[in-house]
């Protein structure tokens, strides 16, 4: 008996030994597995980044993505489990950080060698990082960072790419079904020792490599249990081939999640992640018989509604937008968000589902641009007006580094000599044909898209360079925008270029609207104080449209007030009103210190009007037009020696050296 139970005791402490140890090789092996699963993946992502994204080099040498490049960046962040990547150069140097395209890299982020990418480099391996993001608010609990290098088609090394890829769901199905074999095998030394150890892992690999979990999976997006890309399209041919589905009775549908980066960002992905599966749930809730839909990556989701009639499909999208907009709880906390769709349906047979979706996609791009949380249907007038817009904001991004931006000068007159007293500068654009793309088109794109912080800066430095070359009386007059205060940089860097180019801070005037004051009053308030006490001149622009609120007036204590081009085109209507306008502003603002400029005068009549109301300054085509600053010498040449004929000349002559000087 007593050695009967040594025996068993001794086969219980083995037991546990063997437990013990079991469990924690296969611990490593799951991590050795996870780490080369997801080298496998970052390698192919890899191979596919550099197969669909323009001109790779290009952007590997910049690291500035034209917006083609951006939409190839948001979709590659969106290929399986990828998402975020960074791109390194030949010389290890940080280039690009797909979530960071809107933001300057950190001061010295593009000199600084990353150790691993140089690696990667110098001995063309991959070198790979599994990280617990539990503890980061905008990380998935396990995800690895591969760095594998990014190859041309002819095999050169171009640089290397940093990949995030969320290894959550695989660690989390590798180590259940390796625990369950830890626990299995404990169990089974303290019954036999005749059990084959390495038969038996080798036995559970295969099992977890073929099980039904597996290939689920493989079929299903992981997060809201739709369809993932790959399934998608499979489905549309079995479904096709069998007659169940007719393109030209369904309705094709592209829906995003409008602002998904910003609950991302600021909630992290766990929140994300809800909500990605509350909308994955709605829509599946509205989904009838012969009906599709897909998780494409990122937000991004695609509905096949097939056999509705047009009121059926307006009622599923509106309960679908209804249903999204209810609140996700996550950890206590509500989360709100709301979808964007694009919808096309054409009876066209000659129309393929890639042509479909497409139309789809440009009607979500369009009820992106009307503000979000909106339906647009496709209409084929939209094609074109969303090519024009792409076009746009492609010539944006690019017209710095193409030198298509120019700024040009409008003169500003003083009425009581007749002679120049500054320049607005106004910017210009230019297209690559060389045609001129209208201001009107393209900054509101640029304030968008956050271009404006750059070409901002840019006009700023291109307009107090030429001024500081003028005669010293003159001044020059830069709008602002309202993204330029975000940052809170607005008055360091004028402060620099003040010193840098030594114009006096007198000769400086920046014209700010009033929209600008209602949208970031507090974050505008002490920049303007701080600007004012430098010595730069202030102007509200476009009076007496918006508000036109006295309190702006008085509260920020502008210099100059500029009345909106409108009431100086009224002049000469029958309508007296406007000349009481006019008369009304420009009595106000002497009343409070300041000059006043009528802009958008174009004949005689208006010039004379205004001079009579002791109007300040005049600004328009009467006097000349926007010019590049190669010409300002000839023009204020010409401004400086016609005035002494102009008293010798009859009132006929007089009018046309007038229309010499500053042009018809």
């Amino acid at each position: 008996m007593l050695r009967g139970a040594l025996v068993f005791a001794l086969l219980i402490l083995f037991g546990g030994s063997m437990f013990r140890l079991a469990q924690s090789g296969l611990n490593d092996t799951v991590d050795t597995v996870i780490e080369q699963n997801a080298e496998r993946k970052a390698r192919n992502w890899a191979m596919h980044l550099a197969t669909t994204m323009p001109d790779l080099e290009g952007l590997i040498e910049g690291g500035t993505p034209t917006q083609e490049q951006r939409d190839a960046i948001d979709t590659a962040v969106q290929v399986g489990d990828v998402f975020r990547f960074k791109l390194f150069d030949g010389n290890a140097n940080l280039v690009l950080i797909s979530d960071e395209l809107g933001a300057p890299l950190e001061p010295g982020a593009m000199a600084d060698h990353n150790g691993h990418a140089q690696m990667v480099i110098d001995k063309g391996s991959a070198v790979i990082d599994l990280n617990d993001g539990r503890a980061k608010a905008n990380r998935p609990d396990l995800y690895v960072e591969a760095y594998v290098p990014v190859e041309a088609a002819g095999g050169s090394v171009l640089g290397v790419v940093e990949v995030y890829v969320d290894q959550t769901m695989v660690a989390s199905l590798f180590r259940r079904n390796f625990l369950q074999l830890a626990t299995t095998l404990g169990a089974l030394v303290l019954l036999t020792f005749g059990v084959p150890f390495i038969a038996y892992i080798a036995k559970m690999r295969q099992q977890v490599k073929t099980g039904e979990k597996v290939r689920i999976l493989s079929s299903v997006d992981q997060i809201t249990g739709l369809h993932n890309r790959a399934t998608f399209f499979q489905k549309v041919e079995d479904y096709r081939k069998s007659g169940r589905l007719d393109l030209r009775k369904t309705a094709v549908m592209f829906v995003d999640v409008d602002k998904f980066k910003t609950i991302n960002d600021t909630f992290g992905h766990k929140v994300g992640d809800a909500f990605l599966r509350h909308a994955g749930n709605a829509i599946s809730g509205q989904l009838s018989r012969g009906d599709l839909a897909a998780r494409f990556g990122g937000d991004e989701f695609v509905i096949l509604a097939a056999n509705r009639s047009p009121e059926q499909l307006e009622q599923m999208i509106e309960n679908l937008r209804e249903a999204v907009s209810e609140p996700v709880w996550v950890d206590g906390m509500a989360v709100t968000g709301h979808l964007s769709l694009g919808v096309h349906m054409d009876t066209d047979h000659e129309l393929d589902l890639h042509d479909r979706m497409n139309k789809a996609d440009v009607a979500l791009y369009q009820a992106k641009l009307m503000g979000r949380n909106t339906c647009v249907t496709f209409t084929p007038d939209l094609e074109d007006k969303v090519a024009r817009r792409r076009h746009v904001e492609e010539s944006v991004v690019l017209g710095l580094a193409t030198d298509r931006f120019e700024v040009h000068f409008q003169p500003l007159i003083d009425p009581t000599s007749d002679q120049v007293a500054g320049f607005e500068a106004l910017l210009r654009l230019k297209d690559a044909d060389g045609s001129s793309i209208s201001p009107s088109e393209f900054i509101p794109i640029a304030e968008e898209n956050g271009e404006i912080m750059r070409i901002g800066a840019w006009v700023l430095e291109q307009s107090m360079r030429a001024a500081s070359n003028w005669p010293e009386h003159l001044f020059v007059s830069v709008n602002l925008s309202t993204r330029q205060f975000e940052d809170g940089k607005l008055v360091a860097q004028i402060t620099h270029l003040l010193k840098q180019t030594g114009l006096a801070p007198t000769r400086l005037e920046l014209e700010v609207t009033e929209s600008l004051l209602i949208e970031q009053a507090g974050n505008v308030s002490g920049q303007l104080d701080a600007l004012r006490d430098l010595g730069v001149q202030l102007s509200m622009d476009d009076f007496g449209t918006g508000y036109s609120s006295l309190g702006y007036l008085w509260k920020y204590n502008f210099n100059k007030l500029k009345i909106d081009r409108s009431f100086v085109m009224s002049l000469g209507e029958s309508d007296e009103r406007t000349q009481h306008i006019l008369d009304t502003i420009i009595m106000l603002g002497h009343k409070l210190n300041m000059q006043v400029t009528a802009e958008g005068i174009e004949t005689k009549e208006q010039a004379t009007y205004l001079r009579s109301l002791s109007c300040d300054h005049f600004q328009g085509f009467y006097y000349g037009k926007p010019m590049p600053e190669s010409e300002l010498a000839p023009y204020l040449m010409d401004n400086t020696v016609l005035p002494l004929l102009e008293g010798q000349m009859q009132d006929k002559s007089l009018e046309s050296a007038r229309r010499l000087k500053y042009g018809s």
